[in-house]
């Protein structure tokens, strides 16, 4: 019992360790990458704003912790203008946070390799949760910008 309670808590500071680490790398991650939504930055054809209203996003955005500006990124819970070129930038760090909510969700793997597949799992679960909160509320955000972009971009 006390070496699974020993191994809980390796798993934890690893995880979070990961986590923490790629957060705090986040905002010095630059380049044309930012610009476009590759990978698991496609929105999926059911990702319309009545799928996140659907979910509560707004009402959960209210309730989780903004950190993007903990490791010198920028705070995504304002918009920092209305204009394309600040809305590019906002763009942006919405990207750069889903990159590392995507990452985050990987941090389990060097556990995989010491760990019982049992307690692997709960890790996995556990980080699904977690990240996949964020994620959806900045997938909504960045779905809500680029309409607004859109739109700025069709009135000029």
């Amino acid at each position: 019992m006390l070496y699974l309670v020993f191994l809980i808590l390796i798993d934890i500071v690893i995880v979070a360790g990961i986590s923490i680490g790629v957060g705090a790398m986040a905002p010095r991650w630059h380049g044309a990458w930012l610009t476009k939504d590759f990978g698991p930055l496609h929105f999926a054809p059911w990702e319309s704003p009545k799928f996140f209203r659907a979910l509560k996003t707004k009402k959960l955005a209210e309730h989780l912790p903004e950190l993007g500006s903990t490791f010198g990124g920028a705070a995504k819970n304002q918009l920092p203008g209305r204009d394309a070129a600040q809305i590019d930038v906002y763009l942006i760090e919405l990207r750069r946070a889903e990159w590392v909510h995507w990452i985050s969700l990987f941090s389990w793997i060097p556990i995989a390799f010491f760990n019982p597949w049992y307690l692997t799992l709960l890790f996995i679960l556990i980080l699904i949760s977690g990240n996949t909160s964020f994620l959806l509320i900045l997938r909504n955000n960045r779905q809500r910008l680029t309409a607004l972009k859109r739109r700025l971009q069709n009135d000029t």
